[in-house]
């Protein structure tokens, strides 16, 4: 996947956008502000604080987050516990970290979570003085000095969650993996316990502040036991093994999630900068052959591969997304539609524009869109060719 789609330029600043957007900000401001900040703050003056006083805070964080999670305007959210996972006993949790909204879908969880955070965040004007009351800790200053804190959180129930990358994601793939986690887990002897999060950079990526639509998945993996020495024998080790878990584990959730039909809506989009006419053109032909998924979700493993009548490159651009590892080259020899197609922003780098077969280097496979128009010239026959019929 290019590292463009998730930047704000990508995607047209709509009505739509602007609505969702200011009613989520609205919505946590006026929340927060009016009855949030007020109520913990006196609850916890009044007759001082109690572990009992916490523990109702944290099962509201928890509750609160599942409420808005669920309801992020134009989003979706699933939760995959496969396992089985009831967080019964403490341990590390591990995430990987693309987008604000990450830590609602953890927290959503269960309330025995505290989270490690950054100055920034602990120093929240909207949030900080409630993520403070739930130990929420700032570790700026190392592992290693609040280790005694983290323990006696751990010895009343507390999973401690570490988004081991450090920052987002700008581009959702995996970042290094740095192993104050993995110190800590070897420290208190701690399950580390992985939870994958995708799609949640898609809907608020790191680089823009408007929400879009897309579908949002959290997959809570299996717990490693301290002593499972598949992932090596200390944390140094552990640091490098888990990260390639992680890098496996997300490539095969994208490979499953990111299907015509998760792109389709992205695709649409961006062909509001050719016009009204073009975009609504461009969605009904999404819509009247279903996203092509029948053949874009199927297509076979090729390093490269060539569309000819590409048109105005929706289909084109759809299959670049859905196949990031392959080169794919398009041919359009009529001008105008090659130049809607060029208009189309941030192109992915693996989608290529040809306005002569010629053009084209070598490939292993040959989808030719079949819209009625006369042959084109240079249609290749010494490959495999995939007739795609148009509705």
């Amino acid at each position: 996947m290019s590292a463009d789609i998730h930047t704000s330029r990508t995607v047209p600043l709509t009505a739509k956008r602007i609505v969702y957007s200011l009613y989520s900000i609205l919505f946590l401001c006026v929340s927060m502000f009016l009855l949030v900040l007020p109520f913990t703050y006196l609850y916890f003056l009044i007759g001082g604080t109690t572990e009992r006083k916490r523990m109702r805070l944290h099962r509201f964080i928890c509750r609160a987050s599942r409420y808005v999670i669920h309801r992020v305007p134009g989003t979706t959210f699933t939760l995959n516990n496969d396992v089985g996972e009831r967080f019964e006993r403490p341990a590390i949790i591990l995430s990987n970290h693309q987008s604000h909204l990450d830590l609602m879908c953890l927290l959503m969880l269960t309330p025995r979570l505290v989270v490690l955070t950054n100055d920034w965040v602990h120093r929240n004007p909207i949030y900080g003085l409630v993520i403070r009351r739930a130990e929420f800790y700032a570790v700026s200053d190392g592992i290693e000095a609040n280790l005694e804190r983290l323990a006696d959180l751990v010895r009343r129930g507390y999973s401690i969650v570490v988004f081991p990358e450090g920052t987002r994601s700008p581009d959702c793939r995996i970042q290094r993996f740095h192993r104050g986690a993995f110190y800590l887990a070897e420290r208190l002897h701690l399950d580390l316990l992985p939870i994958f999060l995708h799609g949640i950079g898609h809907v608020l990526p790191k680089q823009d502040f408007m929400l879009r639509e897309g579908a949002m998945y959290t997959e809570i993996g299996r717990r490693i036991a301290p002593d499972d020495t598949r992932y090596g024998a200390d944390y140094r080790a552990r640091t490098s093994a888990v990260r390639a878990l992680y890098r496996t584990r997300y490539a095969e959730i994208c490979a499953r999630r990111e299907t015509a039909d998760y792109y389709a809506w992205y695709v649409c989009e961006k062909y509001r900068a050719a016009g009204r006419r073009v975009h609504r053109e461009a969605c009904r032909l999404l819509r009247r052959n279903a996203n092509f998924r029948a053949v874009i979700d199927a297509a076979p493993a090729a390093e490269s591969v060539r569309i000819d009548r590409a048109a105005r490159g929706e289909f084109a651009l759809l299959y670049a997304l859905v196949h990031p590892q392959t080169e794919v080259h398009t041919v359009e020899t009529d001008p105008a539609l090659l130049a809607v197609a060029r208009r189309a922003l941030s192109l992915p780098a693996n989608l290529h524009l040809h306005a002569s077969p010629g053009d084209v280097p070598p490939v292993a496979l040959c989808y030719r869109l079949d819209d009625d128009r006369p042959e084109t010239v240079g249609t290749p026959t010494d490959h495999n060719l995939i007739n795609v019929p148009i509705r």
